[in-house]
């Protein structure tokens, strides 16, 4: 309610000043309690063995164990460490045999990553290649022969690419993203997209997308359109014990929104699309000549912009 009263320079400051140092004893205390959470990680990781068999998840992804993953006992679940560009490790995720997945409770995961085949192997890559997921950067591992970093979500993939590229600067870095276009109707946005893309910007980089078969990605003519608004009122209706069937999604509708998010990311390319792993061999050839054309254009632009200072100076100087 208002009261008609107005702080004063003095309170304002008063109030800065306490509001800054709330924000960094909230700070102290989650750094503490990450430090706690990385130690009892990294015990965790201890009781555990190298994954020497695919194990279920593994098996589904259709991608081989590479070194760096574990394993339960009994090589049901895997378990994927993940460090940040000093090598230490913060925390883990956690893939049941059922492919659901989980990262170590109150752990610090922003900026963490995981390279398939071992963090070693950065120093030796030509590139800085970062995908969303494992199953993904683990199917390009072995058409490029080289490191491939795992940011584990969409929201993580800006801060990996930038910890990255500060600790490379000369590497060029390349984010293979996912191309969530069920959710751009669903819920207005293709989270997969446009993280990826931010993330590309971020440190100048190139963003680079599977492309599906006109059945698999892409929403066909002859099904009405599904929008955002349409999937909320579907949504609404199915908690209700007596749904209005007009404001339903058609069966149709549904089976090709089921179908679209089993079509995503380039392990889907490679392991079940129509077009097979051909095409996903062909994709993973252009995104690198797509990533030296950048290169190339980068030193070009740069190179430009030295020659004109270097007029610049030569005109100025009497």
């Amino acid at each position: 309610k208002s009261t008609g009263y107005q702080l004063t320079a003095q309170d304002k400051t008063v109030l800065l000043e306490t509001h800054a140092a709330k924000q960094a004893q909230r700070a102290l205390q989650e750094s503490k309690e990450q430090e706690f959470n990385a130690k009892r990680v990294q015990a965790q990781l201890s009781k555990l063995q190298p994954v020497k068999e695919p194990t279920q998840y593994l098996k589904a992804k259709g991608i081989p164990a590479y070194s760096g993953v574990f394993t339960d006992a009994k090589n049901s679940n895997t378990i994927i460490p993940a460090y940040d560009t000093e090598g230490k490790h913060w925390t883990s995720q956690y893939i049941n045999e059922d492919g659901t997945k989980r990262f170590a409770k109150g752990a610090k995961k922003e900026g963490c990553f995981h390279v398939v085949g071992g963090q070693s192997e950065l120093e030796k890559a030509p590139i800085i290649a970062v995908a969303e997921g494992y199953a993904t950067a683990a199917q390009w591992r072995e058409p490029l022969n080289h490191a491939i970093v795992v940011a584990f979500d969409s929201s993580n993939l800006v801060h990996v690419a930038k910890a990255l590229h500060e600790k490379y600067p000369e590497k060029p870095v390349l984010i293979i993203g996912d191309h969530d276009h069920h959710l751009s109707m669903t819920h207005g946005k293709n989270v997969g997209r446009e993280k990826a893309l931010e993330a590309a910007q971020a440190v100048g980089g190139v963003a680079v997308f599977p492309t599906f078969a006109p059945q698999e990605n892409t929403w066909p003519l002859s099904v009405p359109m599904v929008t955002p608004t349409a999937y909320k009122a579907h949504q609404q209706e199915l908690n209700k014990p007596n749904p209005d069937q007009n404001k339903m999604l058609s069966a149709e509708q549904l089976k090709q929104l089921e179908t679209m998010k089993k079509f995503t990311d380039f392990n889907d390319l490679a392991q079940k699309s129509s077009l097979g792993k051909g095409a996903f061999e062909s994709q993973v050839r252009n995104s690198i000549k797509q990533l030296v054309r950048k290169q190339l254009d980068q030193k070009i632009e740069q190179q430009q912009k030295l020659e004109q200072q270097r007029v610049q100076t030569q005109t100025m100087t009497p």
